[in-house]
């Protein structure tokens, strides 16, 4: 894991701890995560696109994808899925896409069954696993 992602999920982590707790629910988190990491794809010079289903994929889509400006066709850099766990067919999903960065994004409190869940990687996917808040 490089030190912008793990710098990056520093961030997130602040950023989840100011949402009041009571507000705290998974799907606020998971969109949370997800917006920030669309600013950073944007400071990084990608194009974020959201909720992107490859062609012909039978999978889920793909929670965010990091497109290079002005590529055509367009060039994905970096695909995202972010869930509390690996949840396997996210990481089915990603099969389906060419890019050289694919990361797995998880932001459970419970340790261990982030842990277990990991199983599920593969060599080439990075998984960023953000604290709890």
């Amino acid at each position: 894991m490089t030190q912008q992602w793990q710098e990056l999920a520093r961030a997130i982590q602040q950023e989840l701890a100011e949402i009041p707790a009571a507000m705290r629910q998974e799907e606020v988190q998971r969109q949370t995560i997800i917006l920030l990491l669309a600013a950073a794809l944007r400071q990084m010079g990608l194009t974020p696109v959201p909720a992107w289903k490859p062609p012909k994929s039978t999978r889920q889509h793909i929670d965010l994808v990091g497109v290079a400006p002005g590529s055509d066709p367009p060039r994905v850099e970096v695909a995202l899925v972010v869930d509390p766990l690996v949840e396997l067919p996210k990481v089915k999903s990603l099969e389906w896409v060419e890019c050289p960065q694919k990361v797995v994004v998880t932001f459970s409190p419970r340790k261990d069954k982030v842990q277990q869940s990991s199983f599920f990687l593969t060599p080439d996917l990075e998984h960023l696993d953000i604290p709890a808040a």
